[in-house]
């Protein structure tokens, strides 16, 4: 005889619910419908896994971000009782699981979708309570009255608006700069193995090979590109990137906002929603930063990035004699021609105009200038 009972299933209420909530999520909710969600949430441990359940359906990790306000001690507390987790410590229970648990696990695979997803929060509970490994950041600020020039290991280069503040965070897998007020000027330096990250606000900005500038004021954030491409996104919760990071050695993916190119510009709000994009005035853009390029006993090629936060064709010294040698002079810093005519004027240097950037090589190979 066959006495195989329909297994469980979310009632139809409990997934049209979650199905709302997802809805009413992806709205920017204010606080009151926030404390009605979480306690929506608090309420039943099938309430997570549906919630995630749909979130997960459709790729959404920014509504799991919006349970960053639960405790998540509460959201662990859930896990735990939620039959379809396996306990991550012998303190959460090692009591067997009722028959009808039992069923549900070996008749209904379509369930381990919710069930893994429980069980990484629960795991990123557990992780959380362990003591931050984030590399200790450093702050460069400029003076109220004076612009101030970084240039870090990976020779990326940071020009900071008078009163401006960045921190900056590089380990192994990555490096991070968050733009913490005001407004800064970056030359990204390459490195493949390691993407660069730059937070201002409540986004992120991915560089692509570029030198951008992004600006910091009222909450909005402004996003320039003279030369190359940056991605905008919206990044996961804090907690729920770092808890990830432990878990899988790789962040939350990001929502993509906008991708721009060189001579484009975007504002994104506090929201993380796109309210503008258009074309950006090279001649306008960072106008804080000084007028006049000075330079004494100089390499070349640092002069010659010095003028890439101005032109949307950069200048690039590819032969590395020329790029050692000692220059010194003053230019206007919005007219890089009158430097790349004096470049081409010395002895021996070649001057190649390609459609996205304007090369400088030795005319018979590495000798000396």
């Amino acid at each position: 005889m066959n006495d195989r009972r329909p297994a469980h299933r979310p009632s139809r209420r409990i997934t049209e619910e979650a199905a709302g909530w997802y809805l009413d999520m992806r709205e920017n909710p204010g606080a009151r419908t926030r404390e009605r969600f979480l306690a929506w949430l608090r309420r039943s441990p099938q309430h997570v896994a549906e919630y995630l359940a749909i979130a997960q359906l459709h790729g959404d990790m920014r509504a799991v971000a919006a349970m960053d306000g639960t405790p998540l001690d509460e959201l662990r507390a859930l896990a735990a009782t939620e039959p379809n987790v396996v306990p991550l410590r012998r303190d959460q229970g090692t009591e067997p699981r009722d028959v009808s648990a039992r069923r549900a696990r070996r008749h209904h695979p379509g369930r381990w979708a919710a069930a893994a997803s429980i069980l990484l929060l629960g795991a990123m509970a557990w992780f959380l309570g362990r003591p931050s490994t984030d590399t200790p950041g450093v702050r460069y600020a400029a003076a109220p009255d004076g612009i101030r020039t970084v240039t870090l290991a990976d020779d990326t280069r940071i020009q900071l608006s008078p009163g401006s503040i960045v921190d900056v965070r590089f380990d192994d897998r990555s490096r991070r700069i968050e733009l913490v007020s005001g407004d800064a000027s970056f030359d990204i330096g390459k490195d493949a193995t390691r993407p660069m990250q730059v937070d201002a606000g409540g986004q992120r900005i991915e560089d692509i090979g570029t030198v951008f500038d992004v600006s910091r004021h009222s909450g909005d954030i402004e996003v320039s590109v003279i030369s190359g491409r940056v991605a905008i996104s919206n990044p996961a919760a804090p907690w729920l990137d770092r808890a990830r990071l432990r878990l899988t050695g790789r962040g939350w993916p990001a929502e993509r906002i906008a991708e721009i190119g060189g001579g484009e510009t975007a504002r994104v709000s506090t929201e993380g929603r796109l309210i503008g994009r258009g074309k950006a005035d090279v001649a306008t853009v960072a106008t804080w930063l000084p007028a006049e390029i000075r330079f004494h006993d100089s390499r070349v090629a640092d002069v010659a990035r010095r003028f890439n936060a101005y032109t949307a064709t950069p200048l690039s010294v590819d032969d590395p004699v020329l790029a050692e040698k000692r220059i010194s002079g003053a230019f206007h810093a919005r007219d890089p021609e009158a430097f790349v005519s004096y470049l081409g004027s010395l002895p021996q240097v070649r001057v190649l105009r390609e459609p996205k950037r304007i090369r400088f090589t030795s005319a018979r190979g590495n000798r000396r200038l």
